[in-house]
């Protein structure tokens, strides 16, 4: 195995004898040892530092123990516990040129993500303070899983502080919208699916099933701290629901809390709550989870763009054929009443970024590279009975996307009495062959009004109109 140093940590190998190496061959499996001076001075910032990497580094006898971390998230996590944080008002200006630079370009005007840090909230705030505004409308919840937060603390957090969700109406620019901790819940890549799914003839089924698949840990103290905060009333705003036997755990344990505290938990509260999930890559249409998910009207986002990218090859090598079933149903499952819900990420600073999530929900087709082909017919089709019409399309990606932000009364439709905010697009989009889709792009993002992007090459025409005083 050749030494690789990663850049990404080299202010951590000065400062605390931190060695990340791997193999050039495959370098998504890189890990990092920590000598015994590192392990010291983690454990100071973050006391269940072994615990935290023994939940989630599956397969590996006590990794935290041995100073290892395998999982990117908890590598990520380390860097931003020991690097230096920035300022808020440095924070700010990075948030800002990553919204010019991608998000007003791919014609974006709300989103919703998690917050890693506090000095993270600490910077949103600063901004409100200082411009009134942010440069994009902004739901949060905050990620339990990545706070320096010792066993007790974390597991009473939501329960200790109260139900503080928000929606857009108490924050036009910035809101929490619940709690979330996809870092310990599962992975996004590797659904748990249990009995659900078997493993096809030749594969090992305990590497599948036991280390491969990933399912929720209620040992965890994040997970822990995520069910004592829905009994006291808090929303789920993001757990990693990916694999059907993970919505069916969810479910249970959302029933188990409502039996514990029936006087908050009633019927109408948890239908209200609109608790949701991220991701949806390999979730499937199993009658009694869909039942579940409608009766209980939680929200499933899927990233269909990413379910078609990285699942076809897991499938492939560990479940066969009728693994393709649970390739993200989409058009199954809306049929079936349940909240599906367009996830999208910024993957390149394109005007055409989401006109290529509209496109790959309607056509279902991803290139070799996992983005979308630049022409029809050069990808691969994955389940095209599970396409929806365009139209469809773009709802879940405006008022399904509202709704699961709890911002649908002032945003996600165009009406009287919602914020001015808008995009224009080069070709109707509503018009045109479906594998024209691609095609498209945004030439114009409006926000509160105000024109935050445009295209170089589009110049609109402005007229005025004198109106008469009998039409005023």
């Amino acid at each position: 195995m050749k030494t690789v140093y990663s850049r990404l940590f080299a202010t951590i190998v000065v400062a605390a004898g931190v060695l990340a190496i791997g193999s050039t061959a495959m370098a998504s499996h890189r890990v990092m040892l920590f000598n015994e001076k590192a392990m010291e001075k983690i454990l100071d910032v973050w006391p269940d530092f072994v615990v935290s990497v023994n939940n989630q580094a599956r397969g590996v006898d006590d990794p935290g123990g041995r100073g290892i971390i395998l999982q990117s998230p908890l590598r990520a996590h380390l860097n931003q516990l020991l690097r230096e944080q920035p300022t808020p008002e440095q924070y700010g200006f990075g948030f800002t040129q990553l919204v010019q630079d991608y998000y007003h370009r791919a014609g974006m005007t709300t989103f919703g993500s998690r917050l890693n840090t506090n000095e993270q909230v600490t910077a949103y705030n600063y901004m409100l303070r200082r411009d009134g505004r942010l440069p994009i409308r902004f739901a949060y919840s905050f990620d339990l899983a990545r706070q320096p937060m010792a066993t007790v603390s974390a597991a009473a957090l939501y329960e200790s502080i109260g139900s503080l969700w928000q929606t857009i109406d108490s924050n036009p620019w910035l809101w929490m919208h619940g709690m979330s901790s996809e870092g310990d819940w599962d992975a996004p890549n590797r659904g748990c699916q249990g009995e659900d799914l078997p493993v096809k003839p030749g594969v090992n089924e305990r590497e599948v099933k036991e280390i491969l698949e990933i399912c929720p840990d209620f040992n965890s103290a994040t997970v822990q701290a995520l069910m004592r905060g829905l009994r006291s009333g808090w929303r789920f705003a993001g757990v990693h629901g990916v694999g059907s036997k993970a919505l069916r755990i969810f479910v249970d344990k959302l029933e188990e809390q409502m039996s514990r505290n029936p006087g908050l938990l009633t019927m109408d509260y948890v239908l209200g709550m609109r608790n949701g999930f991220a991701h949806g890559t390999l979730t499937g249409a199993l009658p009694d989870v869909v039942a579940d998910l409608v009766k209980y009207n939680l929200y499933l986002p899927i990233n269909l763009r990413r379910a078609l990218a990285i699942e076809p090859t897991n499938i492939e090598q560990h479940y066969g054929e009728p693994g393709y079933a649970f390739l993200g149903p989409v058009r199954t499952l809306i049929d079936q009443g349940v909240n599906v819900v367009g996830e999208a990420e910024i993957v390149l600073p394109n005007p055409r970024t989401y006109i290529g999530l509209l496109d790959i929900y309607v056509n279902r087709e991803i290139g070799d590279d996992g983005q979308v082909p630049a022409a029809a017919g050069e990808g691969t089709v994955y389940g095209p009975d599970e396409a929806v019409d365009r139209v469809v399309a773009l709802k879940l990606f405006t008022r399904k996307s509202a709704e699961f932000l709890y911002a649908e009364s002032k945003v996600g439709s165009l009406e009287p009495g919602k914020f001015a905010d808008f995009i224009v697009v080069e070709n109707d989009y509503l018009s045109g062959p479906d594998s024209e889709i691609k095609n498209n792009k945004v030439i114009m993002t409006v926000l509160a009004g105000e024109t935050v992007y445009q295209d170089d090459d589009y110049a609109p025409e402005v007229r005025q109109t004198r109106l008469s005083a009998d039409s005023r």
